[in-house]
């Protein structure tokens, strides 16, 4: 790293010199290129079991609510791609921007609590947080979260100070937008109302105009999400539940401690970031106090706001046997890296922040370097996220159907990570509908349409249950085999079930 020195100096000058909100500006812009570049250049393919294409999929069709989860991921895809080509580097760009949204909201929010250099600080500590970065670029309903999380603590906070009109509707909006992400934004939202209570300051307005607005808003903008809600049957709700439950009482401690325990580890990075821009006689003093806050119980907002999400995760877990994954906790890293600085600067500890720079852009030079490298080694081990050839798959549909019928492919089913990767890769950006139940996963397809245009279906080999109901809508079946080459490699073919269903419109035509 010695030859790369001189640059890093020049950088980290450079940056200071600009005015605290121009670095604010230069850090959201620096993370957002890094991690599309890291997107770009880590991967073939988007997450294995088809996350990513499933937003892109489901946004499709305009809805207040999909069969697994409320609409706010699929809404983003969809207005994403209206605008940015699909493609590895837009998807990539989308997951960046996400995280750097979440960031920006951080910056507001420490607004409230830290002087500039140290909303600063907050901000770098949370952008080396993988609830930032690397697990951030896999945008999905828990993804989401990453920016509607701060901005929602933030313009609830500046509520309970300001008491305005405006913040109120704002924040009644933020609240909806956070739930509308994923329901375990509930967890959230309690902790605000459990903080509200707790705080005699904050309890006293709870009843007050500008709160009764917020709440009002609130209702209002989710009110076609529950209408739409209580008109199913089957949908996110019966699928939340059918993830609950299934698990012994020590199983699901098991799995609280674990989800405990990754919130402590995931900023290991930013640990070290933060010891390195902390200076003065007090900074090692200062930095064990910030490592061991949330530890620290406080009867103060920014301890209950940062803290109480994980407990309420970690009751929940155990009431109710949830399956609770590390990665529901990705909105959480912003505040935690906020009662982290907040505690340093209250133990008296200085900021370096020349270092805090040159520490930025050796970390986003490794990142950088590292990141085609990353690709290489799962290369050599031949992971699905490297060599599966997801978009080799499509594009032959596609091709394979033009042949065939001289028209562009308009519909695509099948495996559902498969289909829906067809319907993002190939040119032709088919309608996705789903082969298992369209009435409930796919209700804006019309299924005599897709009759009467024909369309393709993918199946995974392994994937008897799709072989069983594609032979129901087609017996044109052929083994498509594709591989991957990327980068100079070329690896294993892989063959997959490709099933035509016939144009009825163009068959019954004399």
């Amino acid at each position: 790293m010695a030859i790369f020195q001189p640059v890093i100096a020049v950088a980290g000058a450079r940056a200071r010199s600009l005015s605290p909100a121009a670095q604010l500006a230069l850090l959201l812009l620096a993370h957002t290129l890094l991690w599309t570049w890291v997107g770009v250049s880590s991967r073939s393919n988007f997450d294995a079991p088809g996350d990513m294409v499933e937003a892109y999929a489901w946004a499709q069709g305009w809805q207040w609510g999909y069969y697994k989860h409320p609409p706010l991921s699929a809404w983003v895809a969809g207005l994403w791609f209206s605008v940015v080509p699909e493609s590895h580097w837009g998807y990539s760009l989308l997951a960046a921007v996400n995280g750097a949204v979440g960031l920006a909201g951080l910056a507001w929010l420490a607004r409230e609590f830290l002087p500039r250099n140290w909303v600063l600080l907050t901000v770098a500590l949370a952008s080396l947080a993988p609830g930032v970065t690397s697990l951030a670029m896999r945008f999905n309903a828990n993804a989401v979260l990453i920016s509607t999380w701060p901005w929602a603590l933030a313009w609830s906070v500046r509520l309970m100070r300001t008491q305005r009109t405006r913040d109120a509707v704002l924040c009644g909006a933020v609240w909806a937008a956070a739930l509308l992400g994923k329901y375990f934004s509930g967890a959230l939202l309690l902790s605000v109302l459990a903080t509200a209570l707790w705080l005699p300051h904050w309890r006293v307005k709870l009843l007050r105009a500008p709160v009764l607005m917020a709440m009002a808003v609130f209702l209002l903008c989710m009110a076609p999400h529950l209408a739409w809600l209580s008109a199913q049957t089957l949908g996110p709700l019966q699928y939340a539940h059918a993830a609950t439950g299934h698990e012994t009482q020590g199983e699901s401690l098991m799995r609280a401690l674990h989800f405990a325990l990754a919130q402590g580890v995931f900023p290991l990075l930013a640990f070290v970031a933060m010891f390195r821009s902390l200076a003065g006689p007090r900074r090692l003093q200062a930095f064990v106090q910030a490592v061991t806050s949330p530890l620290r119980p406080r009867n103060e907002a920014l301890w209950l706001l940062a803290v109480l999400p994980i407990m309420a995760t970690m009751l929940g877990t155990v009431l109710m046997g949830a399956r609770t994954a590390s990665v529901w906790g990705l909105g959480m890293a912003a505040c935690l890296a906020l009662l982290a600085a907040h505690r340093a600067r209250e133990a008296g500890a200085q900021l370096d922040m020349p270092r805090m720079w040159r520490t930025l852009a050796m970390i986003w030079l490794l990142v950088a370097l590292l990141s085609p490298l990353w690709w290489y080694s799962r290369a050599r081990l031949e992971t699905p996220a490297v060599t599966e050839p997801r978009e080799e798959l499509a594009l032959e549909t596609q091709r394979q159907w033009r042949a065939q019928n001289g028209t562009p492919l308009k519909w695509v089913a099948g495996t559902r990570a498969l289909a829906a990767s067809t319907a993002f890769y190939a040119g032709d950006h088919p309608g996705y509908w789903s082969l298992w139940n369209s009435s409930l996963e796919t209700p804006w397809v019309d299924t005599a349409e897709v009759q009467d245009q024909g369309g393709a279906i993918v199946c995974d080999k392994t994937d008897e249950d799709c072989q069983r109901l594609a032979e129901a809508w087609s017996a044109d079946r052929r083994e498509l085999s594709v591989a991957k080459s990327a980068h100079g490699l070329h690896f294993s073919a892989r063959s997959y079930w490709l099933y035509l269903v016939p144009a009825q419109a163009v068959n019954n035509n004399p």
